[in-house]
């Protein structure tokens, strides 16, 4: 295995290579392969807008390693089957850098779908991108262009209220748009994450189940951070458990001493963040500089990258996140392979561990359009998108779980909790674990599933001291 601080150091060299090159679009070009049969595509082209510089550049560096390691994958076999034309045909990719600005990937997305032509585009990081796009992308599929665009790091938020988004399930009704249309007759922003309802019940499952009564919230002042608090906020109506504090802070947060002082005056049971990359990386810093450990912490994202590993080892141990079915579920089984055999892959390209967040739902995303172009067996936008409404009777394999849509853009998945456990400064993502899952019991919708297969340890409580 090689030396952390050496896997530190390529991952920032990659991301100085990332912000040298992509100033402008680029194009993947890929090694002439076998002759093509008359009349097929040399390439299928997936589209990308990110935040390749700027404050989400980390989050971004993260989902890139993943879907690079998937395109490799697939061109490693010759690319995707098209039967159309019964060859593979490799992937190549059309990059833009957003900056994590809503306006400049409005741009890029335009131009990726009447320009670029891309065949499937994979969104910019973050739910308020995918948010911000919705209303672009069915605007520009009305006009024949018929572009999925698929948001794969974003929860789907397209309601008002908790209320709202549950009747769905109560009434057995579908998502349909102001002239009463459902989804699937115009709906062309789809997700691969589910949104932040289920996610929330697993936590306050958890939360009970572990005993805790009180809790300080700490959000990202995001669409998710937002969206978090108003189900958490929910679904602890009809518990014991109390809020006894909100604080919301800023993407670009350089230092959390003041929330930690607050929160440590007020001795909640539970520290619940909802946080980025950056962000949750740096409050565990501060928390463990200011020797503040709470029995629960739950930290959102960040917690599990590769350079988490790196700066605090086993200092991780016992910390909770928004979590994914990869790697340990018997879920968690894709098109290369289950999530153990993913997370190995990873390991073996890049020497250091996988985060099984945004990264996992960066290759799970992948993974779908992948599924989506070979089921359809040719690029024709009409035949891809009737794979998408085919999906619920033919669920697409994942690494974090089997997608599929029915209700609406969002797909049918539990929401889950993930803790380290066990950690050591060796792990390298082994530790990860599911501690809880749900979707909707507690609001009583009907759902037939098994949670044994979701859930692979019990949480533990409290959360061990700082090592």
């Amino acid at each position: 295995m090689r030396d952390r601080g050496v896997a530190a150091g390529y991952v920032v060299a990659a991301i100085v290579v990332i912000v040298v090159i992509i100033a402008a679009a680029v194009v993947v070009t890929l090694p002439r392969g076998p002759t093509a049969p008359t009349g097929a595509p040399t390439s299928i082209k997936f589209g990308h807008t990110g935040p390749y510089t700027g404050v989400l550049a980390t989050a971004e560096s993260i989902c890139k390693t993943f879907y690079d390691l998937w395109t490799e994958q697939a061109n490693a076999q010759g690319g995707l089957y098209l039967s159309e034309y019964d060859t593979r045909v490799p992937v190549s990719w059309v990059f833009y850098n957003d900056m994590g600005d809503t306006g400049k990937a409005s741009t890029n997305v335009e131009k990726l779908i009447t320009e670029d032509r891309v065949d499937i585009i994979y969104g910019s990081y973050g739910t308020f991108q995918g948010f911000a796009q919705h209303e672009l992308v069915n605007n520009l599929a009305a006009q024949d262009y018929k572009t999925i665009y698929m948001v794969g790091n974003g929860t789907c938020v397209l309601w008002d209220t908790a209320e709202e988004f549950y009747s769905y399930y109560w009434e057995n009704k579908v998502y349909k748009d102001s002239q009463g249309r459902p989804w699937y007759t115009w709906e062309y922003t789809l997700w691969t994450e589910m949104p932040r309802a289920f996610h929330m019940e697993a936590l306050v499952d958890v939360l009970e189940e572990v005993g805790v009564q009180s809790v300080v919230v700490w959000k990202i002042g995001t669409l998710y951070g937002i969206e978090s608090q108003r189900f958490l906020e929910y679904l602890l109506e009809n518990t014991n458990i109390s809020i006894l504090d909100v604080k919301e802070y800023p993407m670009d947060i350089t230092d959390f001493t003041a929330l930690i002082t607050s929160a440590r005056a007020l001795n909640p049971d539970a520290i619940i963040q909802f946080s980025y990359p950056s962000d949750g990386m740096k409050s565990i810093e501060d928390m463990i500089s200011l020797n503040y450990n709470p029995k629960l912490f739950y930290n959102a994202l960040g917690v599990t990258s590769g350079d988490a590993y790196t700066k605090f080892g086993k200092k991780l141990d016992g910390i909770m996140y928004h979590s994914t079915a990869f790697p340990k579920s018997p879920m968690s089984r894709g098109m290369f392979g289950t999530g153990m055999d993913v997370l190995h892959a990873y390991v073996e390209k890049y020497g250091f561990a996988p985060d099984v967040i945004d990264g996992a739902i960066a290759y799970a995303t992948v993974e779908v359009m992948g599924t989506l172009i070979e089921r359809a067996g040719s690029l024709d936008k009409d035949a891809i998108y009737q794979e998408v409404l085919k999906s619920k009777d033919n669920p697409i394999p994942t690494v974090i779980g089997p997608v599929y849509w029915e209700r609406g853009p969002w797909p049918e998945l539990p929401g889950v909790v993930g803790q380290h456990i066990g950690t050591t400064d060796n792990s390298l993502g082994e530790d990860c674990e599911i501690v809880g899952a749900a979707f909707g019991e507690r609001v009583g919708i009907t759902r037939t599933w098994n949670k044994s297969q979701w859930v692979t340890h019990a949480p533990v409580y409290p959360k061990p001291a700082w090592s």
